[in-house]
C-alpha cells in the first residue's frame, strides 16, 4: 500500500552535492543510513511500524548499487529501505537525477496492476516524496554473482529471466506511456560505463603480472581500428531512444533468487531504449559466468520483437565483456589470467565478426578454449 503521492517538493531547488552537504545543509531531509536508532524513529514518523514491532537487524544491499538501499528485519516482517541521491551511490563522482526513484516507483505501480510483472518484482509499500525514499518487499537477497560454481542458476531459471525480458519487451513495444520513462541521464551514464571508461587506455593499480597481461592485450585491441570502430559504432546505436522499455541495467546484481523461481530489482536505469542492449547485457554475464550452453538457449529462447538487430545485440555482449574483464576492481577478478585472455579474444570476436565464436560449439569456455588465430600484431 502506497502512503505518499508520487510528486517530488523539491523541485527546482538546490540538491546536495555529497553526503557531507546533505548533513550540514539540508538538515531537514532525510539521509538513509545504517543507523539503528535513526531508521527506527525515521519509520515511526511515517507511521510505517507497527505498535508492537520492532527492528532486530539492518544491512546495506550489497554493492555495486546505483541508489542506496538498506534491508530491515523486524520482529514482523522484511522489507527494503531504498533512496536515490543526486549521485550515483557505487560512483558519487557521477550525477544522477533524483526524480528516478519516482519513475521506479511509477512503474512497480504499472507492475501491481499486470498479474506476470507482478511475480517478478518487489511490491512498491510506501513512496517518501519528500525523502526521494521507496519501502519496498524484500523478494530475496542472494543475487546470481554469489552462487558459487556448484550451484549456478538451471536453464529453467534462466527460462524465467528470458520471459521477463520477452514479456517487458513486447507489452510496452511502442506505447505512448514509456516516453514517462525517459531518463537521458541514467542512459548516458551507463554509456560512459560500457563505452567510454572502458575504452580508456590509462593504465590503472595493477595488481600482479596477470593484471599486466590483461592492460597490454587491452592495449593492443583499442589500437586496432577494427575494434575500435566497431565499439563506436555500438556507442551510438546505444543513444538511440529505442521503442520500448528496457531494464537498462540487467546484470546478474538484478537477478534475485527467490523461493518461487527468479526474480528482478533495480529497476531505477529503466529506459526508452532499444531491447537488443538487455540481451546483450544477459548474454555477456552468461559467458563470464561460464554459461556456454546458457548462452545457446538464450538466442533460441529470447521472442524477438518484429524489429530486432542480433548483431546489435552481440555488439553489446562484447562491450560488457570487455569491460568486465578489463576491470581489475570489477566482480569478475577472480577469474584467471588464462580465462580473460579468451574472453577478451571472444568480446573481439562479438564486436568484429558480430556471430557466435567456434569455442561455443564445443566445450564450457572455463575449461577448454582455443584461442581466436587472429593477431593483432
Amino acid at each position: 500500500m502506497v502512503f505518499s503521492p508520487l510528486v517530488s517538493n523539491q523541485k527546482n531547488k538546490r540538491v546536495p552535492k555529497d553526503v557531507n552537504d546533505w548533513e550540514k545543509n539540508f538538515p531537514d531531509l532525510f539521509l538513509l543510513e545504517e543507523q539503528l536508532p535513526k531508521i527506527e524513529i525515521y519509520l515511526k514518523k511515517i507511521h510505517f511500524l507497527g505498535p508492537k514491532e520492532t527492528i532486530l537487524s539492518l544491512s546495506t544491499c550489497p554493492a555495486p548499487c546505483i541508489d542506496k538501499s538498506i534491508r530491515v528485519i523486524t520482529s514482523q516482517r522484511t522489507f527494503i529501505l531504498k533512496q536515490s541521491r543526486p549521485w550515483i551511490e557505487c560512483c558519487p563522482s557521477s550525477r544522477a537525477p533524483l526524480s528516478r526513484i519516482f519513475k521506479e516507483a511509477e512503474f512497480y505501480t504499472i507492475c501491481s496492476k499486470d498479474s506476470f510483472l507482478k511475480a517478478y518484482v518487489p511490491s512498491l509499500l510506501f513512496v517518501d516524496s519528500t525523502n526521494y525514499l521507496l519501502i519496498l518487499s524484500d523478494i530475496g537477497e542472494k543475487n546470481f554473482p554469489a552462487i558459487d560454481e556448484n550451484n549456478l542458476f538451471s536453464i529453467e531459471e534462466l527460462d524465467l529471466l528470458l520471459e521477463f525480458l520477452s514479456y517487458l519487451h513486447h507489452t510496452f513495444y511502442k506505447k505512448k506511456l514509456i516516453v514517462r520513462f525517459e531518463n537521458q541521464a541514467m542512459r548516458k551514464y551507463h554509456w560512459r560505463n560500457l563505452f567510454i571508461t572502458s575504452m580508456k587506455a590509462k593504465k590503472t593499480a595493477l595488481n600482479s603480472k596477470d593484471d599486466e597481461t590483461i592492460y597490454e592485450l587491452k592495449r593492443k585491441f583499442l589500437a586496432d581500428w577494427n575494434f575500435y570502430s566497431a565499439m563506436k559504432h555500438a556507442g551510438f546505436q546505444y543513444l538511440d531512444q529505442g521503442p520500448t522499455l528496457i531494464h537498462g541495467n540487467f546484470l546478474p546484481s538484478s537477478w534475485i533468487r527467490t523461493e518461487t523461481g527468479v526474480g528482478i530489482i533495480n529497476f531505477e536505469s529503466m529506459i526508452c531504449g532499444r531491447p537488443e542492449i538487455d540481451l546483450g547485457l544477459l548474454l555477456a554475464h552468461l559467458l563470464l559466468l561460464g554459461l556456454t550452453e546458457h548462452f545457446l538457449h538464450a538466442l533460441n529462447h529470447y521472442k524477438q520483437l518484429m524489429v530486432f538487430d542480433t548483431d546489435f545485440a552481440f555488439r553489446i555482449a562484447g562491450v560488457e565483456i570487455f569491460r568486465q574483464v578489463t576491470d581489475s576492481r570489477g566482480t569478475y577478478k577472480i577469474l584467471s589470467a588464462q580465462l580473460k585472455e579468451n574472453l577478451l579474444w571472444t568480446s573481439y570476436k562479438l564486436l568484429i565478426e558480430r556471430k557466435i565464436p567456434s569455442q561455443f560449439l564445443s566445450n564450457d569456455i572455463r575449461l577448454e578454449v582455443e584461442l581466436p588465430n587472429a593477431s593483432l600484431e
